[in-house]
């Protein structure tokens, strides 16, 4: 017992200065990651106040990508952006909720159907759409809803504007 209890202690004394160096960058990534996201949120905010809503900032990024980019006016509302270059369609949903962890899974997944609801609808084939979930910053998403869409399965990604 007393052999293993020195192992032990004998190999701690080889890594004790480690340990707060992993604490250390964990901390600072922490740090930095709510710092990013709280500048983005002021940046948002001033945004809103000038009048340059998520959509809006949303359809200039597209817009300059290239894409013709239409405010969607149809009854489905899970759909607010709706942008095509050649054969290629992207279906965008904006979210500028302010709380943290307020996008769940169940929103991923109405949009989702929505969306698939849409294309069926406009007999457009499933491989020429992309959907994206579009938000001012990263830290909105629950864990449910950075799960699906990093799932490749659904062709739907999370757009930061």
């Amino acid at each position: 017992m007393t052999n293993s209890t020195e192992m032990i202690l004998s190999s701690l004394s080889y890594i004790w200065h480690v340990i707060p160096i992993i604490i250390f960058i964990l901390l600072l990534k922490k740090f930095l990651t709510h710092k990013d996201n709280k500048k983005r949120k002021i940046k948002s905010e001033e945004n809103e106040k000038n009048g340059l809503t998520l959509e809006l900032r949303t359809m200039k990024k597209y817009e300059d990508l290239g894409y013709k980019v239409v405010l969607n006016t149809t009854e489905n509302k899970n759909i607010d952006i709706i942008c095509s270059k050649d054969d290629k369609i992207i279906l965008i949903k904006c979210n500028n909720n302010s709380e943290s962890k307020s996008i769940k899974a169940e929103d991923i997944m109405t949009f989702y159907d929505s969306a698939i609801k849409y294309i069926k609808e406009n007999k457009i084939k499933e491989k020429d759409v992309a959907f994206r979930y579009v938000v001012p910053y990263k830290d909105l998403f629950h864990k449910s809803a950075i799960k699906i869409l990093t799932d490749d399965s659904y062709n739907c990604k999370y757009v930061l504007v």
